[in-house]
């Protein structure tokens, strides 16, 4: 499958931004506030152009701090504008325009279109040796852009590779096949009767077995919290045992291709976030592009790094 496929099927399940449930209605927090600076100094007019938009967190955001610029978002995902987003754009002037499945290689818009760029863990997706002369043709004179990048060293970074180190593939599979036996037999004798069924009970007893190796934890910080959360989604099939086949078999083949997307998204988190020495050759790139760019900074919250803040004018 291809990034744009894993990432879509995230995007598909309504999140307003990279982080999920953690930001249900749109970024807040120390990005919150990040925003609410840069946006203090851009133009009432233009247009603002979110690069790697996803379900257009940032729309929300900008919407909230009633700022007047149109919105075009761009992300080589399929992505939709957010129920909160939604909303607030019923009493906002703003125009807004989504260009799906464009990445930051190629956007379809002007040369010299945007007043404002602005990207929240997204450009940095992009190959930068054709993402950086297309955003410094799409930049007005005069104009600025604004990246949260991933950094090697953050919070975000780290979570990443706990998950991955906590993804169990095995077991995972071992999950799916085990559902997949007990959906089989539910066909083939009667419900009263599956519990009596060995096929049935073998598969039963397996997920009993890994629902209390992770679901039993009581330290959270020596909880498997990849495999809590899939196990506790697991579960949910005993509630459709009694529905037709076909409803059993669309829930486990969802949760097999949840995981999967769950896992690749991670993986391409972990290979697009940049150490000092990377990111010190992004902004050489940008320069050589004519643009301007403040010394890059780590940008913190109360927990540590969060991402690399890179900021500059066309």
């Amino acid at each position: 499958m291809t990034e744009q496929a894993h990432w879509s099927a995230f995007w598909n399940q309504g999140h307003a931004t990279t982080f999920g449930d953690f930001f249900r209605d749109g970024y807040q927090g120390s990005i919150g506030r990040w925003i609410s600076e840069a946006s203090a100094a851009w133009p009432q007019e233009g247009q603002l152009l979110d690069l790697g938009c996803g379900n257009c967190g940032l729309l929300t955001s900008i919407l909230e701090l009633g700022c007047s610029l149109s919105y075009v978002g761009v992300d080589p995902a399929d992505v939709i504008v957010n129920e909160r987003a939604q909303a607030l754009l019923e009493t906002r002037p703003n125009t807004i325009q989504l260009l799906s499945g464009q990445g930051a290689e190629k956007v379809a818009l002007p040369d010299q279109s945007a007043q404002v760029a602005v990207s929240i863990f997204g450009f940095e997706y992009a190959q930068s040796a054709t993402a950086v002369p297309e955003l410094s043709r799409l930049l007005a004179s005069g104009g600025t852009f604004h990246f949260l990048m991933h950094h090697s060293e953050s919070i975000v970074t780290q979570m990443s590779k706990r998950a991955l180190d906590e993804y169990d593939k095995a077991e995972i599979d071992a999950v799916i096949a085990a559902l997949t036996v007990i959906s089989d037999r539910a066909e083939r004798v009667e419900l009263s009767k599956l519990k009596d069924d060995l096929l049935a009970e073998q598969a039963r007893t397996k997920i009993n077995e890994f629902a209390a190796q992770y679901l039993s934890e009581s330290d959270a910080k020596q909880t498997n919290v990849t495999m809590f959360e899939f196990m506790t989604t697991a579960l949910r099939f005993f509630k459709l045992v009694r529905q037709p086949s076909a409803k059993r078999l669309e829930f486990i083949e969802g949760l097999r291709l949840e995981y999967l997307h769950y896992r690749a998204r991670f993986e391409q988190m972990m290979s697009v976030a940049k150490n000092e020495a990377e990111i010190r050759g992004f902004c050489e790139l940008c320069q050589t592009y004519g643009l301007t760019v403040e010394a890059p900074q780590a940008f913190h919250d109360e927990r540590g790094i969060i991402a690399w803040k890179i900021s500059g004018t066309k």
